[in-house]
């Protein structure tokens, strides 16, 4: 029986049928290949606006992020070439239809944006999660993506709980291109977690009436962190904490708020300390440590760029996951003249099959030569064929850091290859 998807709709109930242990086969069978790109975001989707009942474990909450992380790059993906990724779409809806029961859908309540932003504001921080799914709904079906993050992100960014990732699909929400379907919906369920912890929040800096200690450089301030391990979890909720509770990210911190117009200067400084922690430190953290370490600063100093965050807060809970990670998992001083040395091998893949080393060499020495362009499709290709969310999401902020911060391409498309060459390794163990 050959089946060929009339509509989006039929698309999303056709994508819960696939045989996850044999994902391609389904998705030429079924004859997805004949949804558009934006169809096929719009149907995966759709079914990634249902929430779960229990708790969210840490594929359930990265998979609105790594949908709109796999749109994103589906774009940079030359047309011809877009199959395996297209199929990794595919593989997330049927990944999440299996992962537990849903969250019937409420209906939408009335309001203005002003209104149903201040309910669920009150809502998440009473830990009323009907309440919060109701209010969602109400919002997202109202809002446009910019009006949810001047709504969402003030009281959101600091928020430690959904693993502090609702910076990352506000970042991510809205973008053009595939991406443009993907509806806001999918916040329902990282906002449920928000309101699951309402006091896992950072709040050293909202005490200071005004900032403390000299004005800092913010690189030089966190080349060298004091390390204090860490604190019987990798989990992001105690790294942030430490950092927060130990004191330290007040002692670093706080003479950086002295200049409240900082954030493009941030923007620039903490990706950097990122992705020089990704290439300095062992492999250990790589894949999960490190990723975060990028994607969740950049998140919010994007957030407060768009201008839905002052820019003192946005410092301030940015620097302080740089400081959290590198506090609890760092290991050296980092050294912002590193380069790699000179790769030894003759293409991408070779290079990415050989190890994190030396695919970052590679990258950056064909980046160095003028070719970030040709890097850029390619390494977003990589990306997107395999299954892991946190390379999706960390090759897409590579990216997005090289169009902040051009003159550091070499080193992000360096770090993006590393992640991808650890997963090669990896995937070889």
């Amino acid at each position: 029986l050959k089946f060929y998807p009339a509509s989006m709709t039929t698309a999303t109930a056709v994508l819960d049928t696939i045989d996850l242990d044999d994902v391609a086969d389904g998705y030429s069978r079924l004859r997805l290949d004949r949804l558009s790109d934006a169809e096929l975001v719009g149907s995966v989707s759709a079914r990634l606006t249902r929430p779960k009942v229990a708790p969210a474990d840490s594929f359930v909450l990265h998979a609105p992020l790594e949908l709109l992380a796999r749109a994103a790059l589906l774009d940079l993906i030359p047309p011809g070439a877009r199959t395996p990724a297209r199929i990794g779409l595919a593989r997330l809806a049927a990944t999440y239809a299996a992962a537990g029961d849903e969250v019937p859908r409420p209906r939408a309540t009335g309001g203005t944006v002003e209104e149903l932003g201040d309910d669920l504001a009150a809502a998440v921080a009473a830990g009323d999660l009907d309440d919060v799914d109701r209010l969602a709904v109400s919002l997202t079906e109202l809002a446009t993506a910019a009006a949810l993050r001047d709504s969402i992100a003030p009281w959101a960014v600091a928020s430690l709980a959904a693993a502090a990732h609702t910076s990352i699909a506000l970042n991510l929400l809205g973008r053009p291109g595939a991406a443009a379907s993907v509806s806001a919906e999918v916040l329902r369920g990282p906002l449920r977690e928000l309101a699951r912890y309402p006091d896992w929040r950072l709040h050293w800096f909202e005490d200071l009436s005004e900032p403390t200690g000299p004005p800092q450089v913010l690189r030089e301030a966190l080349l060298d962190v004091p390390r204090l391990g860490v604190p019987g979890s990798a989990f992001i909720f105690p790294l942030m904490h430490q950092a927060e509770e130990s004191g330290l990210a007040r002692r670093l911190l706080a003479g950086l708020l002295a200049d409240p117009a900082g954030v493009p200067g941030a923007q620039r400084d903490l990706p950097r300390l990122a992705v020089w922690s990704m290439l300095q430190e062992g492999p250990e953290q790589a894949p999960y440590g490190w990723s975060h370490c990028l994607t969740m600063p950049q998140a919010v100093l994007a957030v407060a760029a768009a201008g839905a965050l002052p820019a003192r807060t946005a410092i301030a809970v940015a620097a302080t996951h740089v400081v959290g990670f590198r506090t609890a998992i760092g290991t050296r001083p980092l050294d912002p003249a590193w380069t790699p040395s000179s790769p030894s091998t003759g293409d991408l893949d070779e290079a990415i099959a050989a190890g994190p080393e030396e695919a970052a060499a590679f990258a950056w020495a064909l980046a160095q030569r003028g070719a970030a362009a040709e890097l850029v499709p390619a390494l977003a290709m990589r990306a997107s064929e395999h299954e892991d969310a946190h390379l999706v999401k960390y090759t897409l902020a590579c990216i997005d850091a090289m169009q902040t911060d051009p003159a550091a391409a070499p080193l992000y498309l360096a770090a993006a290859a590393s992640l991808r060459g650890w997963w090669s390794r990896d995937d070889r163990a």
